[in-house]
């Protein structure tokens, strides 16, 4: 889905949306309009943009099915990596397989196949949505999780500013909004082909943008994964400034495949980009899943 949509005309009325077969959406009152989706990701809101260059940003909804009465609620906000640990493990080890005895754990946005959160200029447009469920009330939840980085790899220093000026501001708002849960970072993932304006190098399939250099222009590319590991350094930081304990997902996949790697068991393509098998996403659940664990059970 490209990063920013457009509409035409506005929804005057919203009525209720199905988003998933149990459950329904509509969009929140300050959305100028919404956007039936056409790939099987439900709908999304067009919601005004704190970027001046972008008036409106397209938000997926938020958890698709309703709070749990009886277990804990933890809702997971972050890329397309966080979505294959929430739902692409084939059906085992996943994180809410792994913690179905005491919580049901939900992503947001629901948007399965997608990007996930996105940049961090998406999660500061969409988390007032996100924080919703899916028929637009406001959920409350026992346990956030978030990440931000693999779509913000612009190798420069506004942009590098810009991530942890935006990092810091959703950090800071969930803590506002939402005093009494308890926050989780995960750390971002790595990124090991070649970058260049417009995107990644990357194997075909992996739904990255095209890069905009020439296959010949060795000047303009550079390693993703320094930028991957300086953002993450930024967020090791914001996060120790509110409080928010870290998990290190970056490590469990460089233990697993190597400090610097092309190829890797795990890697759901080769050589490797940024995506998992089933089996990679069931090991990269498991410390996440043991953090939360451990965080829902102090009380």
């Amino acid at each position: 889905m490209p990063r920013y949509l457009f509409v035409l005309a506005c929804c005057a009325t919203v009525a209720a949306l199905r988003c998933s077969p149990s459950s329904n959406i509509s969009c929140p009152d300050n959305a100028y309009g919404c956007i039936k989706e056409t790939l099987g990701l439900g709908w999304a809101c067009n919601v005004s943009s704190t970027d001046p260059s972008h008036p409106f940003t397209a938000c997926f909804t938020g958890a698709p099915s309703p709070l749990s009465k009886t277990k804990k609620n933890v809702l997971i906000i972050g890329d397309s990596v966080s979505n294959g640990y929430v739902i692409e493990c084939g059906g085992v080890g996943c994180v809410p397989e792994l913690l179905e005895d005491v919580a049901l754990v939900q992503h947001a946005p629901w948007s399965p196949g997608s990007g996930g959160a996105g940049p961090t200029q998406h999660g500061v447009d969409c988390l007032d949505l996100w924080l919703r469920q899916c028929d637009g009330t406001p959920a409350r939840y026992d346990l956030i999780s978030l990440n931000f980085g693999l779509h913000n790899l612009r190798n420069d220093t506004a942009s590098l500013t810009q991530y942890s000026s935006q990092l810091e501001s959703i950090t800071a708002r969930l803590r506002s909004l939402a005093p009494a849960t308890k926050l989780l970072y995960v750390t971002t993932t790595p990124m090991m082909p070649t970058c260049c304006r417009g995107g990644p190098l990357v194997p075909a399939g992996e739904g990255a943008p095209t890069p905009e250099c020439g296959a010949n222009d060795t000047q303009n590319f550079y390693p993703c994964n320094t930028v991957v590991q300086e953002l993450n350094v930024m967020a090791q930081r914001i996060m120790e400034r509110h409080s928010v304990e870290v998990v290190d997902a970056y490590s469990t996949v460089t233990g697993m495949c190597g400090n610097e790697y092309k190829t890797c068991s795990f890697c759901r393509k080769t050589p490797c980009s940024f995506h998992y098998t089933p089996a990679g996403y069931q090991h990269i659940a498991q410390p996440i899943a043991a953090a939360m664990r451990a965080m829902l059970n102090s009380g």
